[in-house]
Protein backbone atom coordinates (compact mmCIF):
# COMPACT_ATOMS: atom_id res chain seq x y z
CA UNK A 1 0.00 0.00 0.00
CA UNK A 2 1.34 3.45 -0.89
CA UNK A 3 0.84 6.80 0.78
CA UNK A 4 -0.97 7.98 -2.33
CA UNK A 5 -3.84 5.63 -1.54
CA UNK A 6 -4.25 7.00 1.97
CA UNK A 7 -7.39 8.92 2.90
CA UNK A 8 -7.49 12.15 4.89
CA UNK A 9 -9.54 11.67 8.06
CA UNK A 10 -12.03 14.51 7.66
CA UNK A 11 -13.58 15.34 4.32
CA UNK A 12 -15.95 18.25 5.02
CA UNK A 13 -13.42 19.98 7.27
CA UNK A 14 -11.49 20.76 4.10
CA UNK A 15 -14.20 23.16 3.00
CA UNK A 16 -13.51 25.45 5.92
CA UNK A 17 -9.74 25.21 5.69
CA UNK A 18 -9.79 26.13 2.02
CA UNK A 19 -11.49 29.45 2.83
CA UNK A 20 -8.40 30.69 4.68
CA UNK A 21 -6.45 33.81 3.82
CA UNK A 22 -2.94 34.92 4.70
CA UNK A 23 -2.44 36.17 8.22
CA UNK A 24 -1.00 39.36 6.94
CA UNK A 25 -4.37 40.15 5.21
CA UNK A 26 -6.43 39.68 8.38
CA UNK A 27 -7.77 42.48 10.63
CA UNK A 28 -8.75 42.44 14.30
CA UNK A 29 -12.11 40.77 13.63
CA UNK A 30 -13.25 39.73 10.15
CA UNK A 31 -16.38 37.83 9.07
CA UNK A 32 -16.70 35.83 5.83
CA UNK A 33 -20.08 34.59 4.58
CA UNK A 34 -20.13 32.65 1.32
CA UNK A 35 -21.55 29.91 -0.83
CA UNK A 36 -18.92 27.21 -1.26
CA UNK A 37 -18.69 24.25 -3.65
CA UNK A 38 -16.05 21.53 -3.28
CA UNK A 39 -15.32 18.38 -5.26
CA UNK A 40 -13.37 15.55 -3.58
CA UNK A 41 -11.65 13.45 -6.26
CA UNK A 42 -10.73 10.57 -3.91
CA UNK A 43 -14.43 9.92 -3.24
CA UNK A 44 -15.81 11.35 -6.49
CA UNK A 45 -18.16 13.42 -4.30
CA UNK A 46 -19.29 17.06 -4.42
CA UNK A 47 -20.64 19.29 -1.62
CA UNK A 48 -22.34 22.68 -2.05
CA UNK A 49 -23.68 24.92 0.70
CA UNK A 50 -23.49 28.16 2.69
CA UNK A 51 -20.44 28.77 4.86
CA UNK A 52 -19.36 31.29 7.48
CA UNK A 53 -16.02 32.08 9.07
CA UNK A 54 -14.95 34.36 11.92
CA UNK A 55 -11.29 35.40 12.26
CA UNK A 56 -9.60 37.51 14.93
CA UNK A 57 -6.00 38.57 15.51
CA UNK A 58 -4.09 40.45 18.21
CA UNK A 59 -0.46 41.55 17.79
CA UNK A 60 2.02 43.31 20.08
CA UNK A 61 5.78 43.72 19.86
CA UNK A 62 6.42 40.35 21.52
CA UNK A 63 3.17 38.39 21.28
CA UNK A 64 0.73 37.46 18.54
CA UNK A 65 -2.45 35.40 18.62
CA UNK A 66 -5.00 34.46 15.99
CA UNK A 67 -8.28 32.57 16.29
CA UNK A 68 -10.50 31.16 13.55
CA UNK A 69 -13.83 29.39 13.65
CA UNK A 70 -16.49 28.51 11.12
CA UNK A 71 -18.99 26.08 9.72
CA UNK A 72 -20.47 24.88 6.44
CA UNK A 73 -23.81 23.25 5.75
CA UNK A 74 -24.26 21.01 2.71
CA UNK A 75 -27.06 18.69 1.65
CA UNK A 76 -27.02 15.80 4.11
CA UNK A 77 -23.92 16.91 6.02
CA UNK A 78 -22.53 19.74 8.15
CA UNK A 79 -19.12 20.47 9.58
CA UNK A 80 -17.34 23.00 11.74
CA UNK A 81 -13.83 23.89 12.77
CA UNK A 82 -11.87 26.02 15.21
CA UNK A 83 -8.19 26.91 15.45
CA UNK A 84 -5.96 28.94 17.75
CA UNK A 85 -2.42 30.06 16.87
CA UNK A 86 0.06 32.01 18.92
CA UNK A 87 3.70 33.06 19.05
CA UNK A 88 6.06 34.55 21.61
CA UNK A 89 8.93 36.50 20.12
CA UNK A 90 12.34 37.22 21.67
CA UNK A 91 14.46 40.10 20.46
CA UNK A 92 17.90 39.63 18.96
CA UNK A 93 20.73 41.55 17.34
CA UNK A 94 21.47 42.75 13.80
CA UNK A 95 17.84 42.17 12.73
CA UNK A 96 17.73 38.58 14.03
CA UNK A 97 15.08 37.32 16.46
CA UNK A 98 13.46 34.05 17.51
CA UNK A 99 9.97 32.88 18.39
CA UNK A 100 8.12 29.92 19.86
CA UNK A 101 5.04 29.05 17.77
CA UNK A 102 2.02 26.98 18.80
CA UNK A 103 -1.19 25.89 17.07
CA UNK A 104 -4.24 23.88 18.05
CA UNK A 105 -7.02 23.02 15.61
CA UNK A 106 -10.06 20.79 15.65
CA UNK A 107 -12.66 19.80 13.05
CA UNK A 108 -15.88 17.86 13.41
CA UNK A 109 -18.69 16.91 11.07
CA UNK A 110 -21.66 14.71 10.41
CA UNK A 111 -21.96 11.89 7.88
CA UNK A 112 -18.55 10.30 7.14
CA UNK A 113 -16.53 13.18 8.46
CA UNK A 114 -15.72 12.07 11.98
CA UNK A 115 -13.49 14.35 14.03
CA UNK A 116 -9.84 15.29 14.39
CA UNK A 117 -7.70 17.48 16.65
CA UNK A 118 -4.13 18.58 15.97
CA UNK A 119 -1.52 20.29 18.12
CA UNK A 120 1.70 21.79 16.74
CA UNK A 121 4.72 23.45 18.39
CA UNK A 122 7.68 25.06 16.66
CA UNK A 123 10.83 27.09 17.14
CA UNK A 124 11.64 29.77 14.57
CA UNK A 125 14.68 31.94 13.82
CA UNK A 126 13.98 35.09 11.79
CA UNK A 127 15.78 37.96 10.15
CA UNK A 128 13.70 41.03 9.32
CA UNK A 129 14.85 44.04 7.34
CA UNK A 130 12.96 47.10 6.15
CA UNK A 131 11.61 45.46 2.97
CA UNK A 132 12.69 41.81 3.21
CA UNK A 133 13.23 38.95 5.63
CA UNK A 134 13.90 35.24 6.04
CA UNK A 135 13.17 32.44 8.51
CA UNK A 136 14.04 28.87 9.49
CA UNK A 137 11.70 26.76 11.63
CA UNK A 138 11.45 23.28 13.09
CA UNK A 139 8.10 21.85 14.23
CA UNK A 140 6.65 18.82 15.94
CA UNK A 141 2.97 17.87 15.84
CA UNK A 142 0.50 15.27 17.03
CA UNK A 143 -3.04 14.53 15.85
CA UNK A 144 -5.86 12.72 17.61
CA UNK A 145 -8.06 10.88 15.12
CA UNK A 146 -11.08 8.67 15.43
CA UNK A 147 -9.06 5.43 15.49
CA UNK A 148 -5.55 6.41 16.59
CA UNK A 149 -3.04 9.20 17.27
CA UNK A 150 -0.54 10.35 14.65
CA UNK A 151 2.80 12.02 15.38
CA UNK A 152 5.26 13.80 13.10
CA UNK A 153 7.78 16.57 12.60
CA UNK A 154 8.90 18.96 9.90
CA UNK A 155 11.14 21.84 8.90
CA UNK A 156 10.52 24.86 6.72
CA UNK A 157 12.56 27.82 5.53
CA UNK A 158 11.67 30.83 3.43
CA UNK A 159 12.14 34.46 2.52
CA UNK A 160 9.92 37.42 1.68
CA UNK A 161 10.23 40.73 -0.11
CA UNK A 162 7.75 43.62 0.18
CA UNK A 163 7.11 46.81 -1.78
CA UNK A 164 4.45 49.49 -1.61
CA UNK A 165 1.65 47.43 -3.17
CA UNK A 166 2.62 43.83 -2.54
CA UNK A 167 4.61 41.03 -0.93
CA UNK A 168 6.16 37.91 -2.46
CA UNK A 169 7.11 34.91 -0.30
CA UNK A 170 9.01 31.74 -1.22
CA UNK A 171 9.46 28.74 1.08
CA UNK A 172 10.48 25.07 1.19
CA UNK A 173 9.06 22.42 3.54
CA UNK A 174 9.99 18.88 4.55
CA UNK A 175 7.46 16.77 6.50
CA UNK A 176 7.61 13.40 8.24
CA UNK A 177 4.31 12.14 9.63
CA UNK A 178 1.81 9.26 9.56
CA UNK A 179 -1.62 8.92 7.99
CA UNK A 180 -4.61 6.63 8.42
CA UNK A 181 -5.46 4.07 5.76
CA UNK A 182 -9.10 3.20 4.99
CA UNK A 183 -11.02 1.07 2.52
CA UNK A 184 -14.23 1.90 0.66
CA UNK A 185 -15.36 5.00 -1.19
CA UNK A 186 -16.13 6.94 2.00
CA UNK A 187 -13.46 5.20 4.07
CA UNK A 188 -15.72 3.12 6.25
CA UNK A 189 -13.10 0.43 6.92
CA UNK A 190 -10.04 1.35 8.99
CA UNK A 191 -6.91 -0.63 8.05
CA UNK A 192 -4.10 1.04 10.01
CA UNK A 193 -1.48 3.76 9.68
CA UNK A 194 1.51 4.17 7.39
CA UNK A 195 4.42 6.68 7.27
CA UNK A 196 4.24 9.67 4.96
CA UNK A 197 7.25 11.73 3.87
CA UNK A 198 7.10 14.58 1.39
CA UNK A 199 8.78 17.86 0.44
CA UNK A 200 7.17 21.03 -0.92
CA UNK A 201 8.14 24.28 -2.60
CA UNK A 202 5.74 27.21 -2.16
CA UNK A 203 5.41 30.62 -3.79
CA UNK A 204 2.87 33.22 -2.58
CA UNK A 205 1.98 36.66 -3.90
CA UNK A 206 -0.07 39.36 -2.18
CA UNK A 207 -1.06 42.44 -4.24
CA UNK A 208 -3.19 45.41 -3.26
CA UNK A 209 -4.75 48.38 -4.97
CA UNK A 210 -6.83 51.09 -3.31
CA UNK A 211 -10.03 49.00 -3.31
CA UNK A 212 -8.90 45.50 -4.32
CA UNK A 213 -6.51 42.75 -3.30
CA UNK A 214 -5.26 39.50 -4.78
CA UNK A 215 -3.68 36.58 -2.91
CA UNK A 216 -2.27 33.74 -5.00
CA UNK A 217 -0.30 30.67 -3.90
CA UNK A 218 1.27 27.81 -5.83
CA UNK A 219 2.72 24.60 -4.37
CA UNK A 220 4.73 21.75 -5.85
CA UNK A 221 4.91 18.58 -3.74
CA UNK A 222 7.17 15.57 -4.13
CA UNK A 223 5.94 12.33 -2.53
CA UNK A 224 7.69 9.21 -3.78
CA UNK A 225 4.93 6.92 -2.43
CA UNK A 226 2.07 8.77 -4.12
CA UNK A 227 0.54 7.69 -7.45
CA UNK A 228 1.99 10.93 -8.87
CA UNK A 229 5.44 11.57 -7.44
CA UNK A 230 5.24 15.26 -8.39
CA UNK A 231 1.93 17.03 -7.81
CA UNK A 232 0.86 20.66 -7.70
CA UNK A 233 -1.68 22.81 -5.90
CA UNK A 234 -2.82 26.41 -6.23
CA UNK A 235 -5.20 28.91 -4.71
CA UNK A 236 -6.33 32.42 -5.58
CA UNK A 237 -8.53 34.87 -3.67
CA UNK A 238 -9.65 38.24 -5.04
CA UNK A 239 -11.43 40.85 -2.91
CA UNK A 240 -13.21 43.97 -4.20
CA UNK A 241 -14.29 46.56 -1.64
CA UNK A 242 -17.70 48.14 -2.12
CA UNK A 243 -17.25 50.31 0.98
CA UNK A 244 -14.55 50.89 3.58
CA UNK A 245 -15.27 47.62 5.43
CA UNK A 246 -17.30 45.43 3.04
CA UNK A 247 -15.80 43.43 0.16
CA UNK A 248 -16.98 40.94 -2.44
CA UNK A 249 -14.68 37.89 -2.29
CA UNK A 250 -14.07 35.29 -5.02
CA UNK A 251 -11.78 32.32 -4.42
CA UNK A 252 -10.73 29.09 -6.10
CA UNK A 253 -8.32 26.37 -5.00
CA UNK A 254 -6.94 23.01 -6.01
CA UNK A 255 -5.69 21.58 -2.73
CA UNK A 256 -3.54 18.53 -2.00
CA UNK A 257 -4.19 16.30 1.05
CA UNK A 258 -3.17 17.85 4.36
CA UNK A 259 -1.71 14.86 6.19
CA UNK A 260 -1.05 16.87 9.37
CA UNK A 261 -4.60 18.15 9.96
CA UNK A 262 -6.45 15.38 8.13
CA UNK A 263 -8.03 17.24 5.21
CA UNK A 264 -8.64 15.66 1.82
CA UNK A 265 -7.58 16.76 -1.64
CA UNK A 266 -10.30 18.98 -3.11
CA UNK A 267 -11.20 21.49 -5.79
CA UNK A 268 -12.98 24.42 -4.15
CA UNK A 269 -14.83 27.50 -5.44
CA UNK A 270 -16.34 30.13 -3.15
CA UNK A 271 -18.30 33.36 -3.66
CA UNK A 272 -19.11 35.55 -0.68
CA UNK A 273 -18.89 38.77 1.30
CA UNK A 274 -16.20 39.85 3.77
CA UNK A 275 -17.20 42.24 6.55
CA UNK A 276 -15.04 44.35 8.90
CA UNK A 277 -11.79 44.18 6.94
CA UNK A 278 -10.59 47.66 6.03
CA UNK A 279 -10.04 48.46 2.37
CA UNK A 280 -6.32 48.53 1.43
CA UNK A 281 -6.34 52.31 1.02
CA UNK A 282 -7.61 52.69 4.60
CA UNK A 283 -5.12 50.14 5.93
CA UNK A 284 -2.25 51.97 4.27
CA UNK A 285 -3.36 55.33 5.63
CA UNK A 286 -3.68 53.93 9.17
CA UNK A 287 -0.09 52.61 9.07
CA UNK A 288 1.42 55.93 7.99
CA UNK A 289 3.14 58.29 10.42
CA UNK A 290 2.72 61.74 8.83
CA UNK A 291 5.13 64.44 9.98
CA UNK A 292 4.09 68.10 9.93
CA UNK A 293 6.74 70.78 9.38
CA UNK A 294 6.87 74.55 9.07
CA UNK A 295 8.22 76.34 6.00
CA UNK A 296 9.49 79.90 5.69
CA UNK A 297 8.31 82.32 3.01
CA UNK A 298 7.97 86.04 2.46
CA UNK A 299 4.39 85.79 3.65
CA UNK A 300 5.37 83.99 6.87
CA UNK A 301 5.34 80.41 8.10
CA UNK A 302 3.70 77.81 5.85
CA UNK A 303 2.78 74.15 6.20
CA UNK A 304 4.46 70.99 4.89
CA UNK A 305 3.53 67.34 5.59
CA UNK A 306 5.75 64.34 4.94
CA UNK A 307 3.67 61.20 4.29
CA UNK A 308 5.56 58.54 2.32
CA UNK A 309 3.24 56.55 0.06
CA UNK A 310 0.21 58.82 0.51
CA UNK A 311 -1.81 59.90 -2.50
CA UNK A 312 -3.65 62.82 -0.91
CA UNK A 313 -3.29 64.82 2.30
CA UNK A 314 -5.88 67.28 3.61
CA UNK A 315 -5.47 69.66 6.55
CA UNK A 316 -7.82 71.63 8.76
CA UNK A 317 -7.27 73.63 11.91
CA UNK A 318 -8.05 76.83 13.72
CA UNK A 319 -5.94 78.68 11.13
CA UNK A 320 -8.29 77.50 8.33
CA UNK A 321 -11.44 78.20 10.30
CA UNK A 322 -11.74 74.39 10.43
CA UNK A 323 -12.37 74.35 6.70
CA UNK A 324 -10.76 71.45 4.79
CA UNK A 325 -7.73 72.49 2.72
CA UNK A 326 -6.03 70.02 0.32
CA UNK A 327 -2.24 70.06 0.15
CA UNK A 328 -0.27 69.94 -3.10
CA UNK A 329 1.78 66.78 -3.63
CA UNK A 330 5.46 66.82 -4.53
CA UNK A 331 6.70 63.23 -4.16
CA UNK A 332 6.35 62.25 -0.50
CA UNK A 333 5.91 65.89 0.54
CA UNK A 334 2.59 67.79 0.59
CA UNK A 335 2.58 71.60 0.92
CA UNK A 336 0.31 74.60 0.98
CA UNK A 337 1.00 78.30 1.37
CA UNK A 338 -1.12 78.75 4.49
CA UNK A 339 -0.02 81.69 6.61
CA UNK A 340 0.44 80.70 10.26
CA UNK A 341 0.76 83.31 12.96
CA UNK A 342 3.13 82.82 15.89
CA UNK A 343 1.68 80.83 18.76
CA UNK A 344 0.03 77.45 19.19
CA UNK A 345 -2.48 76.04 16.71
CA UNK A 346 -4.76 73.03 16.66
CA UNK A 347 -4.41 70.96 13.49
CA UNK A 348 -5.69 67.67 12.04
CA UNK A 349 -4.65 65.71 8.94
CA UNK A 350 -6.52 63.33 6.65
CA UNK A 351 -4.53 60.78 4.60
CA UNK A 352 -6.09 59.37 1.40
CA UNK A 353 -9.59 60.31 2.53
CA UNK A 354 -9.35 58.34 5.78
CA UNK A 355 -10.06 59.40 9.36
CA UNK A 356 -8.90 62.76 10.69
CA UNK A 357 -5.84 62.41 12.92
CA UNK A 358 -2.96 64.30 14.49
CA UNK A 359 0.49 64.26 12.96
CA UNK A 360 2.96 61.81 14.49
CA UNK A 361 5.15 64.64 15.80
CA UNK A 362 2.44 66.81 17.41
CA UNK A 363 1.18 66.29 20.98
CA UNK A 364 -2.51 65.55 21.51
CA UNK A 365 -4.78 68.06 23.22
CA UNK A 366 -8.53 68.21 23.84
CA UNK A 367 -10.61 69.73 21.06
CA UNK A 368 -13.39 70.92 23.46
CA UNK A 369 -15.84 68.45 21.89
CA UNK A 370 -14.70 65.24 23.60
CA UNK A 371 -12.07 64.43 20.98
CA UNK A 372 -8.37 65.01 20.40
CA UNK A 373 -6.41 67.20 18.02
CA UNK A 374 -2.74 67.88 17.35
CA UNK A 375 -0.99 70.92 18.76
CA UNK A 376 1.39 72.82 16.45
CA UNK A 377 3.61 75.56 17.88
CA UNK A 378 4.80 78.34 15.55
CA UNK A 379 7.75 80.42 16.83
Amino acid sequence: MTAGKLAGHVRSGLLILAMGRPLAAQQRVVVDAAVTAAHFPDDNATAVGPSVRLSAIAVTNRFSAAADGGAIAALGATSGFASLRGAVRAGGVMGWSSSVDAEFSTVAGSSHSGAASTGLAGLRAMWNGATSGAWLRGVTHTSSRENTSLNGAGTDAGAWYAWESGTITASATQEWTRAELYTGRFRTGFVGTVPVKYSEANLSLHLTDDLASLDATSTVRRDRDAPREIDAAYSATAAFWTSDRVALVLSAAHQLPDWIRGADAADVVSVGVRIRQWAPIRERAARMLPIVQLTDSAAGAGLRVRAAGARTVDVMGDFTGWEVQPLVRNGDVFERAIRLASGSHRVLLRIDGGAWRAAANTPLVDDDFGGKTGLLVVP
